[in-house]
């Protein structure tokens, strides 16, 4: 008889505090058959062939997200195993070196998985497709400011050799400019 006396929010506060199955449910309350929820979706996409270089990636990303540190995680791309081998494919020359130093971290804990318990192997290399290797063309001369004159200014010099060294700066200056 108290049940049916309650507000519809009293009733979601009892339900809630009480931590019933009815509440915290995760089964629709209308079922379609024709329609799958993201976790059918995502199982369903990921058991095709195509994707098993996900699946391995997958694998062994996790399995370095455990005991690597995130700083040594932004390094890795990808990796995946092939053989006894942990490959790692790295943004650049720094990660690569990074996780050089963190070999024989990642070969201990090989040992004590049993998914990675035949890695005898660890290569780390750079991903070359990732590298962007257009180099800007570096001059020796770099403007460290902005010339804002123009080179547009009257020399009241009465000497003759101040007045060339003024000419000569004002014509460096506009040819800075064009």
């Amino acid at each position: 008889m108290e049940n049916e006396n309650l507000s519809n929010s009293q009733e979601y506060k009892k339900k809630f505090f009480s931590n019933t199955d009815s509440f915290f449910s995760k089964k629709p309350k209308y079922i379609y058959p024709e329609v799958k929820d993201t976790t059918a979706i995502l199982s369903s996409i990921a058991s095709k062939p195509n994707f098993s270089q996900v699946r391995a990636r997958y694998k062994t990303q996790k399995f370095l997200s455990k005991f690597l540190l995130k700083s040594h995680l932004n390094w890795i791309l990808y990796s995946f195993t092939r053989k006894e081998t942990l490959y790692i494919a790295t943004k650049n020359h720094i990660g690569q070196s990074e996780i050089n130093l963190q070999k024989m971290t990642i070969l201990s804990y090989c040992s004590k998985s049993k998914d990675f318990i035949g890695i005898n192997k660890i290569s780390v290399f750079r991903d070359k497709e990732f590298i962007n290797e257009e180099k800007k063309e570096i001059s020796k001369y770099q403007h460290h400011y902005k010339e804002r004159s123009y080179g547009i200014f009257e020399t009241n010099l009465k000497d003759e050799k101040l007045e060339k060294l003024i000419l000569k700066i004002k014509n460096n200056i506009k040819g800075n400019i064009s």
